[in-house]
């Protein structure tokens, strides 16, 4: 945002010297750093600590090269929302990907839908060059030790009550046993002392490490790179096996290129300088900037980053909504794209466009900010890892920290849920319901609408009528609104091209607001806690099909999912959100011709108004 000078919320910023408060862990920074009692800002010098340390570092490393040497080249990562968040974005960026022979691959594993265990099954299955047998063959002892002989899981879990991990080390020990295979050599964990994964952890007799190469528990886990295992682990797996180091020229194996990576990312992120001159800092400036724009404590973030850099933004997202999605307030992050300003439902107001540049400055435009990151262009793998860690860094600084208490409200639900044989089950007595079928497919679909929602009419004309409402309402007339289409389960790219473009012709054209496509259950662990707790206007369309793939290998059922499914959805209603559950009657893969005519009718009724 081009001003004249420093806005009133970076003078804010410098007068409260927020900067050296979070680093003093005193003041108004302590008390938004706590979560029920206990700091949990270890995050904030976490780099420095590392770097002044003669040995953990090399620790990892040591690590990574044990892995290796043990002959595991396939790590199935287990975890929810900060426990695999960076995982994902290294992998999506190219490190541990299967791209580069010679290095470990590391599949990110954040779905309760069997489809996500059968899709890492297929991957490894065709590295090594082996055909899936079929039925009973699948379970025969041989195929499996020469499946799973190289294959290791990871099982994370930062916060104390994620179970989803559990489920997957269930599935994959007993796959190990089925082959003969000693679980300890292929299992291993990371959790908090006491929480539900430390505790199965115990009862199998499972390795474990800790989160925090110290030992502590002070950093939650939105804020887990790069100063856990989380980031480190997989960092090491993929510094160890490089042919050589850019950075200071050590060959494969040596230890220091972890330590040469985060020095580079420190001395970019440069927390002296925020701490000094703060107004000069762009991290700083960034959240001043969100702060100028909100209204009532509410801000849309449109981010556009360089290309290439696509990956760091569900990250961001997280860190954003977990950490300030409270109290009807908070920074809601979207992928960058154009509202129709003609729409009814446009408002520029509570609205921040943030571009990230790698080169030269470029000009700023009305509600637009320039955030200069130059390390992101820049090309050897040693210095995209240290910009990756780098941003984390930076963008943690732009924020405040928190807990995340609406959260727990679902998990407590859906534990309740899974005990039963039909999750589903609590959904047939809802009152709110609208039924419609798609005649080419024959396929139907229920809509279940929050109560208080007038049920006349298709499941489209009454969803498309609670839009209008919505968006429309002259009283909301500063508010930044979204519209949220989450999907439980995988969906595969057919059904999700056709979603993306339904979704921003409803939200982008005809009603002039931003739109996100989430994926559950991953989201429920990153910006659930936004949506139910955060920026009160928006309008969520949670979908489920009641069919889903049965597992390739050993026995996982979506019992989970399910149960997931109408737990966010009970909560959401709970909590006074306008949230809709739509459930298919099959299968998602061949949702594409009933999602067509739900929009089709949507986007009718909203060019009619």
């Amino acid at each position: 945002m081009a001003t004249g000078g420093p806005s009133s919320a970076l003078q804010q910023l410098i007068k409260d010297d927020a900067v050296r408060q979070l680093r003093q862990q005193q003041g108004l920074m302590a008390t938004l750093g706590s979560e029920d009692g206990a700091l949990k800002l270890d995050w904030v010098e976490g780099v420095q600590r590392l770097l002044a340390d003669n040995a953990m570092l090399e620790q990892v490393e040591a690590e990574a090269r044990e892995i290796w040497e043990r002959g595991i080249r396939h790590i199935i990562w287990a975890g929810m929302g900060g426990s695999i968040m960076a995982v994902r974005v290294l992998t999506d960026l190219g490190f541990c990907s299967g791209r580069d022979k010679g290095q470990v691959t590391i599949y990110p594993l954040d779905s309760t839908d069997p489809a996500a265990l059968n899709e890492i099954v297929r991957k490894i299955a065709e590295a090594r060059n082996l055909a899936l047998p079929a039925g009973k063959a699948s379970s025969n002892p041989a195929f499996l030790q020469t499946l799973l002989g190289d294959v290791m899981m990871v099982g994370v879990s930062m916060g104390m009550t994620s179970e989803e991990p559990i489920t997957h080390l269930t599935w994959f020990t007993d796959l190990l046993k089925q082959a003969g295979l000693r679980p300890a050599e292929h299992l291993l964990v990371m959790t908090l002392p006491g929480s539900y994964l430390d505790n199965f952890a115990r009862e199998q007799q499972a390795p474990s490490l800790a989160l925090q190469l110290d030992g502590g528990t002070g950093t939650g886990g939105r804020m887990s790179a790069p100063t856990t295992r989380v980031f480190l682990l997989p960092a090491a797996l993929y510094l160890t096996r490089l042919s050589g180091d850019a950075i200071n020229r050590l060959p494969t194996g040596e230890p220091g290129q972890l330590r040469a990576v985060l020095r580079q990312a420190w001395n970019e992120y440069d927390l002296d300088h925020a701490t000094e001159r703060p107004a000069d800092h762009p991290f700083v400036q960034v959240a001043a900037a969100l702060s100028e724009a909100s209204v009532d404590g509410a801000c849309r973030l449109l981010l556009r980053l360089p290309d290439g850099w696509q990956p760091l933004v569900p990250w961001i997202e997280q860190l954003m909504e977990e950490s300030l999605g409270k109290g009807g307030k908070g920074v809601v992050v979207f992928d960058d794209q154009f509202l129709n300003p003609g729409a009814p439902g446009y408002r520029s107001s509570g609205t921040l466009h943030v571009r990230v540049v790698a080169d030269l400055p470029q000009a700023e435009e009305e509600h637009s900010f320039n955030l200069s990151q130059p390390y992101l262009a820049r090309k050897e793998p040693l210095d995209r890892l240290a910009a990756v860690a780098t941003s984390f860094l930076g963008w943690q600084l732009s924020i405040t920290f928190a807990g995340q208490p609406a959260v727990e409200n679902y998990k407590a639900r859906a534990r309740v849920l899974r005990a039963q044989d039909d999750p589903l089950q609590v959904t047939k007595n809802w009152a709110a319901t609208s039924s419609d079928t798609e005649p080419t497919s024959g396929m139907s679909y229920i809509l279940l609408a929050p109560q208080g929602v007038e049920i006349q009419g298709s499941p489209a004309s009454i969803f498309a009528r609670t839009l209008l409402r919505t968006f429309t309402a002259s009283t909301r007339h500063l508010a930044p609104g979204y519209l949220d289409l989450t999907v439980n389960g995988e969906r595969p790219s057919s059904v999700g091209s056709a979603l993306n473009a339904h979704l921003h012709i409803t939200g982008n054209e005809l009603l002039g607001i931003p739109v996100k496509l989430r994926r559950a259950p991953a989201a429920y662990h990153s910006t659930e806690q936004s949506e139910m707790d955060g920026p009160p206007l928006l309008v969520s369309l949670r979908v489920l099909a009641r069919d889903h793939e049965e597992p390739i290998l050993g026995s996982y059922t979506d019992t989970f999912l399910c149960a997931q499914a109408v737990s966010t959805w009970q909560a959401m209603i709970e909590q006074g959100r306008t949230c809709f559950l739509l459930i298919m009657d099959g299968s998602i893969d061949d949702a594409v011709e009933p999602f067509h005519r739900f929009f089709s009718e949507v986007t009718a009724h909203l060019g009619g108004q």
